[in-house]
């Protein structure tokens, strides 16, 4: 009988074999991409690119259709131009050259970057048996998916900036899209896959960039209030010339979109005007904690945020304290999980820490920086070499200072820095073994 039934079993024809998964109910759920992950990954590439583009000439075409009819076209050109602005490409505005990157905007397509490239990415790890990919396949995918679509993305930015804009232009286009692509896709697509590339790090390694990054965090933080606190108070005046310009309500709207697309370059300016650094404004204009020199400022609503005053007044080195607890914090994060180091150990890592996050603040605000035109508009944003010197030493000096006193009063002492990275951190550290050879004594808490 037993018999019978297994000859009954194999020669039951089967069917086409289902790979995928199984549901709750035990129903197989294909799993099959719906396009090859090449076609994919160039038709997100691709799809980006055009998607930035809309985005930037949705609210001008709005514009130029309350113009004549020749201003579709100059504002579509107009569009592209500022498309690859976001690029760090620059835009040509009839006679006027413009470099100030809107940072509001490249934020926007880097994120419009991401999201298709990992659903592109999506499709290459459909046509496995299981998400779990093995490291060799993930070793081999990831850098194929990520350079098909940086390399589409950058083939068709640059197609753009080479019909419409100068030599220039278009070197500074491809750079650009190869940046943001290539950044936005490996992060993004990194996710996907499943590749981790600092599952390698050391643990000390790791606790470095999360300190760096909550310094960053902690001098943004207070650039925004300082940014927010300066709009409030020179809102009269920001109404003022705004009311002065006679927009109507199409290219009012315009003017807040532009203005929106810079409030991240704001907010870098403010970090530099926060950390002593001060920022410049053209014409000789220089405004920061301690001094403020005012030439004529450009009619731009966001302007009349400026301090009037014609010099500082030094109550506002108070914002100096930013920088300060930036490298504290830096520092904190850094050394407070390690309590068993020492306090020249501890002291060291917090300098190093705040210095890195004074790198990184310098870095990413110089990208702020930028020209709106001649003149007046001229070498606008952070000071590169000032914020270089304040933010280094102010965030550097702080988390040294930081580093040394969690060091100093820690009442837990035991193995250096480089011996404890062995093991994971735990805060519940306090006891040791109290034994001779041969006991068996149980742990004691440490006095």
């Amino acid at each position: 009988m037993a018999r019978s039934r297994q000859t009954s079993s194999r020669g039951r024809k089967r069917g086409p074999e289902v790979r995928g998964l199984r549901d709750s109910s035990g129903v197989a759920q294909v799993r099959a991409p719906t396009l090859p992950w090449p076609l994919a990954v160039v038709l997100a590439a691709v799809g980006a690119a055009a998607a930035g583009w809309i985005v930037v000439a949705a609210p001008v075409v709005v514009a130029s259709l309350t113009g004549p009819p020749r201003a579709l076209a100059s504002g579509l050109k107009l569009a592209t131009e500022v498309f690859l602005l976001g690029h760090g490409a620059g835009a040509v505005i009839g006679t006027t050259t413009i470099t100030l990157m809107p940072l509001g905007l490249t934020a926007l397509l880097i994120l419009i970057q991401s999201g298709l490239a990992g659903m592109a990415a999506r499709q290459a790890v459909l046509a496995h048996e299981s998400d779990d990919l093995p490291l060799e396949v993930r070793q081999r995918l990831l850098p194929q998916l990520v350079l098909t679509f940086s390399g589409t993305y950058v083939l068709t930015v640059g197609s753009v900036a080479f019909l419409l804009s100068t030599p220039t232009q278009v070197a500074k286009a491809l750079l650009g899209a190869a940046i943001l692509a290539g950044l936005s896709s490996l992060v993004s697509m990194s996710r996907v896959v499943g590749w981790d590339a600092m599952r390698t790090w050391p643990q000390w390694a790791k606790r470095v960039q999360l300190a760096a990054a909550a310094g960053v965090s902690t001098v943004v933080l207070g650039g925004t209030v300082a940014l927010v606190t300066a709009l409030y108070l020179g809102r009269a005046r920001m109404a003022e010339i705004s009311t002065s310009l006679g927009a109507d309500p199409v290219g009012g709207l315009v003017l807040i979109i532009g203005e929106l697309a810079y409030l991240p370059n704001l907010v870098l300016w403010a970090v530099s005007w926060v950390l002593g650094a001060g920022i410049s404004l053209g014409d000789g204009s220089v405004v920061s904690p301690t001094l403020t020199q005012l030439g004529l400022l450009p009619a731009v609503p966001v302007f009349g945020a400026v301090p009037a005053q014609s010099s500082g007044r030094w109550v506002l080195v108070a914002w100096l304290l930013v920088g300060v607890g930036a490298g504290v914090v830096a520092a904190w994060t850094a050394v407070a999980p390690r309590r068993r180091a020492r306090f020249d150990e501890t002291s060291l890592v917090g300098g190093l820490v705040g210095v890195l996050a004074g790198l990184i603040v310098t870095l990413v605000a110089v990208v702020s920086r930028g020209n709106l035109g001649v003149g007046r508009l001229v070498n606008l944003g952070p000071r590169p070499f000032e914020l270089f010197v304040m933010s280094c030493s102010l965030l550097g000096i702080s988390g040294m200072a930081g580093g040394l006193v969690i060091g100093l009063v820690s009442r837990r002492r035991g193995p250096d820095w480089s011996a404890a990275e062995t093991g994971p951190d735990t805060d519940d550290d306090d006891t040791h073994v109290v034994a001779g050879a041969g006991s068996d004594e149980e742990t004691a808490p440490v006095g």
